[in-house]
């Protein structure tokens, strides 16, 4: 395993829950990291801009491409990199209804 995988972005976000929404002028990355230090990192930065709702610290794996195909259907959907960010699965929200209905 790799020890330096990790980055950490920060940033101003029109929608603080969605990656996507990042503001580019404010983006700043930190890292690599290993994970521990990474979640750390972030931490400390949403921390640190605690009353500012729109800014926000992701912590995200370099070795993941960040896209909208899904890893179970290899379709293309929006909801795929939210999952990424939020869940650390590459699968849209149609595949997960469905693993969750019929788990194997």
């Amino acid at each position: 395993m790799k020890r330096d995988e990790f980055i950490v972005v920060e940033g101003i976000h029109k929608n603080p829950n969605d990656i996507n929404t990042l503001d580019e002028k404010s983006k700043i990355e930190h890292g690599p990291y290993n994970k521990i230090e990474a979640e750390k990192v972030a931490k400390g930065l949403i921390q640190k801009n605690i009353d500012n709702f729109y800014h926000r610290a992701w912590v995200i794996n370099q070795d993941i491409e960040l896209n909208n195909i899904c890893e179970e259907c290899k379709k293309e959907d929006e909801s795929v990199k939210q999952n990424l960010i939020m869940h650390s699965y590459k699968i849209c929200n149609s595949c997960n209804l469905a693993k969750t209905i019929f788990p194997l």
